[in-house]
């Protein structure tokens, strides 16, 4: 195992704090979610290890090749990330951008893999830097009331008409998630299909629903993607907290948000 400098370690220990927000949330049942960090640009010189190749499933995009990342093991529980060289692992990707050495972590077994969600977040990481972002960190979790929300008949079927649901509720989302959210249609977890839809969702917008599973977000770091979906959440919250006592809300006026948009420049 390599050793991990103040940067780097500075980065997994932002994945820690946000795992326990996840599972004090009730996000993150069992194994449910995922945090992948891009780390590569932290290290002084890229490590080597004599560790083996192992293949993954599906090929990644060749702009990979050689990074390394921070990532959850799959089949482990996102609140086993308090202790972040047991549940995740650093690793690099190899040269042909089919396979990885695992370089730090992954204790909890001796067969430790990364997340089958890891190549969705690798190629959301990669077209977020072609892009020209400095988002290097992806969060995926299960938050319940966004959950709930994409459930609506209505509602889920326009990104424009849940987006507006939430900004509604509060200034602060309008402010905080200003590119509003994705809905991705019911897809397979873990499919090429719902890594390209959320690839494509992030590029314009802050936040992605996976119909009737959860939310991702990509940050500069895992603290701005959780605030993204926390703050998003808080808007669903508020929506079926008030159709639950019985009537729909009037919420913030087009104008009122509007004026709110000129003024801070969203």
């Amino acid at each position: 195992m390599i050793q991990l400098n103040d940067a780097v370690m500075c980065e997994i220990e932002k994945v820690s704090e946000v795992s326990q927000y996840l599972w004090q949330r009730e996000w993150a049942e069992r194994n449910g979610g995922n945090i992948s960090v891009d780390v590569t640009d932290l290290f002084d010189e890229i490590p080597s290890v004599d560790a083996p190749v192992k293949a993954l499933p599906l090929q990644l995009p060749m702009e990979s090749a050689g990074r390394i990342y921070y990532v959850k093991g799959t089949g482990q529980r996102i609140r086993e990330l308090r202790d972040p060289q047991y549940a995740g692992c650093v690793l690099q990707i190899n040269a042909a951008a089919n396979g990885y050495q695992i370089l730090w972590g992954g204790k909890a077994s001796a067969d430790f893999a990364p997340t089958s969600e890891f190549i969705s977040h690798i190629k959301i990481l990669v077209e977020k830097r072609k892009a020209g972002s400095d988002h290097r960190s992806v969060v995926h979790t299960h938050p319940l009331e966004l959950i709930a929300l994409s459930h609506h008949p209505d509602i889920s079927k326009s990104s424009e008409l849940f987006t507006h649901t939430c900004w509604k509720m509060l200034p602060e989302v309008r402010a905080f998630v200003p590119r509003g959210i994705g809905m991705i249609p019911y897809c397979l977890p873990s499919s090429e299909e719902l890594a390209d839809g959320t690839t494509a969702a992030l590029l314009v917008n802050d936040v992605a629903i996976w119909e009737k599973h959860g939310a991702t977000a990509s940050g500069a770091d895992v603290l701005q993607a959780f605030d993204y979906i926390d703050v998003a959440n808080k808007g669903a919250k508020l929506y079926l907290m008030c159709t639950a006592a019985g009537y729909e809300p009037e919420g913030v006026t087009k104008e009122n948000m509007d004026i709110l948009k000129r003024e801070f420049n969203l």
